[in-house]
């Protein structure tokens, strides 16, 4: 289920063996002086107690040639070690260079993959009535590949984060039912369409947990895709949640996919590693969905296996975590006002994507606001101290003035200062967000922003925002 099959030899074994060499060169000429220090004192000694006076020529020579075989032999041995070492290592980093070539040929096949969908569709959409079969086909097209294109970003970004320690969990009291079923929910629609049935069984009681409920849902949806994926038309998947003793709870998630080869079994939770190993690789993916859930999942003080009886015959996830003493679970925050009750607003929209600035406008538009645009970072200075928005939809990688340079100038203009400003970017690491912070953004939002969350934005924004004292 999850991951491409990768070399045996760990990734820090170059280090070690570098290391192991670099001791070699030290104590081969060590124990060579200690050896040949000891035979030439020994001997001498030897000498003097055993023939005292005598012609010690002879002696003189057997010591000669004693140092000659101890230098051979410490040679031999050293450079036996050192040779076994650099092979090692050789052999690591072309272990190494095989996956990543390898894996530079999946991605690469991955992300091409959905382009040729995606340019049949939008070609579709030019050529049909909106309201045509094509067309509904061709949107469903467009949201099943963007979603994918999505899901690929979305994990190379988390791996990424969570080999350089960047993953910080906000943790909560949630209730895991809840969090198991709202997966499962997001899920049907894509169990439907691969014709898989999916068959939850869950507690009537809530689960406390002190966990991230956002990544907790993303090790489940990890999980619950990867099923859908590996499993083929008309198949079954199972989703168990009970408790256990010892305040235990424990998910089980199976299928009766095409499971998992022996061979893989052991490495299903190492990154880039695939049940599908075929070149056609018509199940998908990069291999990073269970290698971001076993990490998610000890994040949170639990524990995850795989299972699986082989080759088609299904295959099982199991995850436990550590459920929390009872309390009463908190329920989620409400918007503060529903879409619908959107005021209109002034908006300017600062994007360098002409594509992204123009649909954006228009979809505001649609939404009853006053709405210009400007495609680089001085026009939109300019057109904001012209036009006076109260919100400002604004990216970061803009032409000649960045987006902090744009915030800090809205800022530092008394007319501008209390503008709702809002980061709309493809920077959309933590890091990223405490720049925007830092700034005078007021909220900054990663690409692509649902619309459901621009909605809430606008819903809730200001509409004459006073100027706002941004703290550092």
């Amino acid at each position: 289920m999850a991951n491409e099959r990768s070399g045996r030899a760990r990734p820090d074994a170059p280090v070690r063996s570098g290391r192991r060499a670099v001791r070699l060169h030290v104590w081969i000429p060590i124990f060579y002086v200690a050896a040949s220090t000891a035979w030439i004192a020994l001997s001498d000694l030897a000498l003097a107690q055993l023939a005292p006076g005598e012609d010690t020529t002879s002696w003189s020579i057997s010591k000669g040639i004693g140092f000659i075989v101890v230098t051979a032999v410490a040679l031999h041995v050293g450079l036996r070690r050192a040779l076994a070492d650099e092979r090692a290592a050789f052999e690591a980093l072309r272990a190494s260079d095989e996956r990543k070539g390898h894996f530079i040929a999946m991605l690469s096949h991955e992300l091409r993959n959905p382009l040729a969908p995606l340019r049949h569709a939008l070609w579709i959409l030019d050529r049909s009535s909106p309201e045509s079969e094509q067309a509904v086909n061709a949107r469903a097209t467009l949201g099943r590949q963007v979603l994918h294109l999505s899901r690929l970003t979305d994990d190379l970004l988390d791996v990424t984060r969570i080999s350089r320690g960047k993953i910080q969990l906000q943790r909560d009291r949630v209730d895991l039912a809840e969090v198991v079923r709202r997966a499962v929910e997001d899920h049907e629609a894509l169990f439907a369409s691969r014709r898989v049935t999916l068959a939850p069984s869950l507690p009537a009681l809530a689960m406390p947990i002190d966990a991230d409920a956002t990544r907790l849902g993303q090790v489940v949806g990890n999980v619950l895709w990867n099923a859908a994926k590996f499993t083929d038309p008309g198949g079954r998947a199972e989703v168990r949640l009970a408790r256990e003793p010892g305040g235990t709870a424990v998910l089980r998630i199976r299928d009766d996919g095409i499971g998992i080869p022996a061979d893989v079994l052991p490495h299903v939770f190492e990154p880039f590693v695939q049940a599908d190993r075929s070149l056609d690789r018509t199940r998908g993916g990069l291999g990073l969905g269970l290698s971001l859930v076993k990490t998610l999942v000890e994040l949170h003080g639990g524990t995850v296996e795989a299972r699986s009886d082989g080759p088609g015959l299904g295959a099982e996830i199991v995850l436990r975590l550590p459920l929390a003493p009872e309390q009463p679970v908190l329920g989620r925050p409400t918007a503060g006002r529903a879409p619908d009750a959107m005021p209109r607003h002034r908006v300017l929209v600062v994007e360098d994507n002409v594509d992204a600035a123009e649909t954006l406008r228009e979809m505001l538009q649609l939404w009853n606001h006053d709405v210009e645009v400007a495609h680089d970072g001085r026009r939109g200075v300019e057109q904001a101290r012209a036009f006076l928005p109260d919100v400002v939809l604004c990216d970061i990688g803009l032409p000649g003035m960045d987006g902090y340079e744009v915030a800090r100038a809205l800022r530092a203009d008394p007319a501008l200062s209390g503008v709702f400003l809002v980061a709309v970017t493809g920077y959309a690491s933590p890091e990223d967000a405490r720049r925007a912070a830092n700034a005078g953004f007021d909220l900054h939002l990663g690409k692509p922003v649902p619309l459901e969350v621009l909605e809430e934005v606008l819903a809730t924004a200001p509409t004459a925002a006073p100027a706002i004292a941004m703290q550092h």
